[in-house]
């Protein structure tokens, strides 16, 4: 007779422990979150890579974290980059990398090899890069970089806070955000139409973004407020910035203000929700409003 009691202990084991839901995070990235993680931001580039909107909008595009991460890494960001996940504490940060790296390679940043509890980093007291395999480094600040390793093989992946704002993100979402706390800022430099968002965001305790590019350009935005007062203060600041840029758009350009037609802000109670949905013949507008417009293309040198 064969022992069955073993399998259906297993099955039950993996019945009680569902995947937690919100955003997909590689499982070495997940397992190496500090507990004091106040705030969380992924980047899934092979997936954005696929699309047709970055194909036609963004292939031209500058982006300094991932140039950064890939600069100091010696790798090709657009061949041997595959993840990205930044974390931070409010105080300190870095970003975690899944790609490509060589092992002989060393890492574009000033400062000595030294070694922390079985790895190496390459830098000083202030910033470094953590080497943890041939797929895997971070760079950042040195004591979270330190942290990293300390959470290493006992991480449950984001804390509690964070995890029940991540529930609100789409699962194969490509770009996501996350945060649980207050006094944070947006972890990139904000240009353009979207330079008072850092002021606006201090207005939440806790909240999601995502962003979906496979058909057009479509996202939610969720922050959740201390009272109730202050969602409608955040909600009025929002449609502030749309009104904005609404009121810089000519109004001869009627395919130019369909824009802001797809872009919308509700609130109840202490939730506000900004809600994203342009199609794919407007993303390339949207950008250019809302992050500059994209540099031209190097001309082809004459031919003798």
């Amino acid at each position: 007779m064969k022992k069955t009691v073993p399998l259906a202990a297993a099955l039950l084991a993996a019945c009680s422990h569902p995947a937690q839901p919100g955003p997909k995070i590689d499982p070495a990235l997940a397992g190496m979150i500090p507990s004091d993680t106040r705030l969380l931001a992924g980047a899934r580039l092979e997936a954005i890579q696929k699309t047709a909107i970055y194909k036609k909008y963004l292939a031209g595009r500058d982006f300094p974290a991932v140039d950064r991460f890939a600069e100091q890494m010696k790798i090709d960001p657009r061949k041997d980059l595959w993840e990205l996940l930044y974390v931070s504490n409010g105080s300190r940060s870095a970003v975690l990398g899944r790609g490509m790296f060589s092992d002989e390679s060393e890492p574009r940043i000033p400062g000595h090899r030294f070694g922390y509890r079985g790895f190496n980093l390459v830098g000083d007291d202030n910033t470094a890069v953590l080497l943890v395999s041939p797929t895997f480094a971070a760079i950042g600040d040195t004591a979270e970089l330190k942290a990293l390793v300390d959470a290493r093989d006992k991480s449950p992946g984001a804390p509690a806070a964070l995890a029940a704002a991540m529930k609100d993100i789409l699962p194969d979402s490509q770009l996501w955000a996350a945060c649980a706390g207050d006094s944070l800022r947006l972890p990139f430099a904000a240009t353009g139409n979207l330079a008072n968002l850092n002021n606006i965001v201090q207005a939440i305790q806790s909240g999601s973004f995502y962003l979906d590019l496979r058909m057009g350009l479509a996202g939610v935005g969720l922050g959740r407020s201390r009272t109730e007062r202050d969602s409608q203060e955040l909600e009025a600041g929002l449609k502030a910035l749309i009104g904005l840029g609404r009121l810089s758009t000519p109004q001869n350009r009627p395919e130019l203000q369909r824009i802001w037609d797809g872009i919308r802000v509700t609130q109840q109670d202490r939730e506000t929700k900004l809600y994203i949905d342009q199609p794919e013949e407007l993303v390339g507008q949207f950008l250019s409003l809302t992050l500059g417009r994209a540099p031209d293309a190097p001309k082809a040198a004459p031919k003798n």
